[in-house]
């Protein structure tokens, strides 16, 4: 049964019109004794102009959107046939139409083999106010998932050129999901790293660029994907989201315990095949109190919600946002419509959900209505969607997305936000 049966169907084009208006964002920042303007209180429509961007790309799993050459344009990180390895490059990002030209970070790692893994990180990882990537040498799932992952990271010389490669450490099989943070609030990045095979999670402290040390080494059979970080007790330090799981960062010290919680055992309480607790997490402040709320959603099969889970006291209250989205292997939370207040970007990965004998894949925008109970879906796709990534990608203050349409497309689009 499908779960959109009261979304009204849209005219997809090029230009994909969410059909709703949204209120002006500027009006909620006016004080209450400031004059609102007729041209102001005037409600913005919401849509999506569509444009490909890469055209020629294999296996694009692990992917990220991030400014790596300083020029304000977000570019896409990539690494490209993940399934059996290849190199780590970037597109650069331009306004206009056509492809972005492929920029390679490294054909090939310090060490024998090519690059692959299910995920991938952009950060400033050595603090010099530049974006930095990770490497992740491994043959890729499809060739031999058990092999054991070697992790570097790439240092950008400011304008993603020249790229000089520091080792990190290694992770026992497929990498899965990976995270930058700084957990020990040290000044310096850290990393976490979490395994399909072998179900782990690993934790590494960065003591130099060259110098890392394994910290933590966590297996639970129950772990296999599904991560993101950020500070769901509010005690200023990063805790991590793993696969319906939360492990509670001990403070300053990360040698010491991560104490782990389960926070809906649905999300990893699975059985069968490479599919089971296949998840998708994401951390998000939306309500102010300086604690994440955990937005989580079933990546592989159907059947599972879209929840957002909010701590209260040792326990969490659930809200359901979508009852079921099959194989929802995409799960972002922003201010779409730039109402002030969060919305959730979410949609079937196509490739997935055919084995599961769905025949539709929509990609659905869900808009909160400000008080994080209701939401309303709008539609604004059809042909699906795989890990898809939000950003600003042209600073222009609305927030567009990338769409990679399902795990075996040769096509990547992005869609840009036209509401300003």
């Amino acid at each position: 049964m499908r779960y959109l049966n009261k979304i009204q169907t849209a005219t997809i084009a090029t230009v994909f019109t969410m059909g709703a208006f949204v209120g002006c964002a500027e009006k909620k920042e006016k004080k209450e004794n400031e004059e609102v303007t007729t041209e102001e209180m005037k409600p913005k429509e919401l849509s999506f102009e569509q444009r490909k961007i890469a055209d020629s790309v294999k296996y694009l799993w692990a992917h990220t959107p991030k400014d790596l050459t300083g020029d304000g344009i977000a570019d896409l990180i990539f690494i490209n046939n993940n399934a059996n390895g290849g190199e780590l490059a970037y597109a650069k990002g331009k306004k206009g139409e056509g492809v972005w030209e492929k920029h390679i970070i490294a054909e090939k790692p310090p060490r024998e083999g090519l690059f692959a893994g299910g995920d991938l990180e952009a950060n400033d990882v050595d603090g010099d106010g530049d974006m930095d990537v990770i490497g992740i040498n491994h043959p890729g799932e499809w060739t031999d998932a058990s092999a054991t992952a070697y992790l570097f990271w790439y240092e950008n010389d400011g304008k993603g050129q020249n790229w000089k490669v520091h080792t990190i450490g290694e992770a026992p099989d497929a990498v899965k999901d990976v995270n930058f943070a700084d957990f020990d609030n040290d000044g310096k990045m850290d990393l976490a790293i979490l395994t399909f095979d072998e179900h782990t999670l690993s934790i590494f402290h960065q003591n130099s660029a060259d110098d890392w040390s394994r910290v933590q080494y966590i297996k639970d059979e129950a772990l296999h994907e599904g991560m993101d970080v950020g500070d769901v007790n509010g005690d200023g330090f990063v805790d991590i989201v793993a696969t319906g799981f939360v492990f509670y960062n001990p403070g300053k010290d990360s040698k010491e315990e991560w104490k782990q919680q389960n926070i809906d055992e649905q999300w990893n309480n699975q059985t069968g095949d490479w599919s089971r607790n296949g998840t998708k997490a994401f951390l998000r402040d939306v309500d102010g109190d300086k604690m994440d709320e955990i937005f989580i959603s079933h990546s592989e099969r159907a059947g599972y919600p879209v929840v957002m889970y909010k701590k209260d006291g040792e326990n969490w209250k659930s809200t359901i946002i979508a009852d079921s989205i099959p194989a929802c292997h995409t799960l972002q939370v922003f201010d779409f419509d730039l109402d002030g207040d969060y919305d959730v970007l979410t949609g079937i990965n196509k490739g997935r959900a055919v084995n599961l004998d769905i025949d539709h894949f929509e990609i659905i925008l869900f808009l909160n209505e400000g008080d994080y109970k209701n939401w309303e879906p709008m539609e604004i796709g059809k042909d699906g969607i795989y890990n898809g990534q939000a950003i600003d990608y042209d600073s222009d203050g609305d927030m567009d997305f990338f769409r990679y349409p399902n795990h075996e497309a040769k096509e990547v689009y992005l869609q840009e936000n036209k509401i300003k």
